[in-house]
């Protein structure tokens, strides 16, 4: 049997989720889970569903001048996520 040295247990989740493929949907996911965190508890609290298709967030928002503003707000929205989770993972924001 062939000793190793050993390794941090993150280096090991890190390797399972390369190696699995599942990147791309933890990053998508993880992008999702910063929206409260970069908007705010109170308009998070207007924000129905919420998911990331083809690196594009899309956010339901139930009050229309909440919408207005957040849709000037966009490109500084898509940074801000991108800046919490690590890396560029969103390109654009579509309020409906």
């Amino acid at each position: 049997m062939k000793r190793c040295e050993p390794l941090i247990i993150g280096e090991v989740i890190d390797r399972m989720i390369d190696a699995t493929g599942m990147r791309g949907y933890l990053d998508r996911h993880t992008a999702e889970a910063m929206w409260p965190k970069v908007v705010g508890a109170s308009i998070a609290g207007y924000t129905g569903r919420l998911y990331v298709k083809d690196r594009t967030l899309h956010a339901y928002i139930t009050s229309a001048p909440l919408k207005e503003e957040l849709g000037y707000a966009r490109e500084t929205l898509t940074e801000k996520i991108n800046q919490a989770v690590g890396k560029d993972v969103i390109d654009d924001i579509i309020l409906h």
